[in-house]
């Protein structure tokens, strides 16, 4: 498990118990960005066979979460939120450098791998905290898959770049992702 430089706080938690179904509509718009990005990675990087294939199975995966979360909206009588800015995901990938093809594509790899470690964080803290004993199973579930997620991310990360590389470029993203998550407004939201 990634060690990230920060820990969510109680607080996050009785925003999300206190607005649940905001919380679940924003998870479900999520997955299904996170689904739409590990297809535009695969297709921006037809020649990398490992990478697409790895995008193309990661995409299905978040794309079942995406439809988990909305079977959960709907038996709770509630339906698809519309897409709101995310200023997690807008300051994390203004950390993406673009000087080159190969410091874009790591960067992209350690940003996403990142993302993917504080989205299993809050699942875990999720799977303990929620008082419906299914949605923390489901939740416990997710963060498992979540992990596996921030694995691929950094694995990949290693096969296209030099260890100290990754390791140095993963040191700073992690710094400034706390300093990101310790910026944002409290809300039921996973960001």
């Amino acid at each position: 498990m990634l060690r990230l430089r920060s820990t969510t706080s109680d607080v996050w938690v009785d925003a999300v118990v206190g607005d649940l179904d905001g919380f679940l509509k924003d998870h479900a718009a999520n997955e299904r960005k996170v689904s739409a990005s590990a297809m535009t990675l695969a297709v921006q990087y037809p020649e990398r066979r490992p990478l697409v294939d790895a995008m193309v199975a990661l995409a299905r995966e978040e794309l079942e979460h995406f439809a988990r979360v909305y079977e959960l909206l709907i038996a709770r009588g509630q339906t698809l939120g519309q897409d709101a800015p995310d200023r997690y995901m807008r300051a994390m990938r203004r950390l993406i450098r673009k000087r080159d093809v190969e410091e874009y594509l790591l960067d992209r790899l350690i940003v996403f791998g990142v993302v993917e470690a504080r989205a299993c964080e809050r699942f875990a803290v999720l799977g303990k905290a929620l008082p419906e004993a299914a949605l923390r199973e489901f939740y416990r579930r997710l963060a498992r898959a979540e992990a596996r997620h921030h694995g691929l991310f950094l694995r990949l990360a290693h096969r296209y770049a030099a260890c100290r590389i990754v390791k140095t470029r993963l040191d700073t993203v992690l710094d400034a992702e706390a300093e990101i998550v310790a910026a944002l407004p409290l809300r039921a939201a996973l960001h």
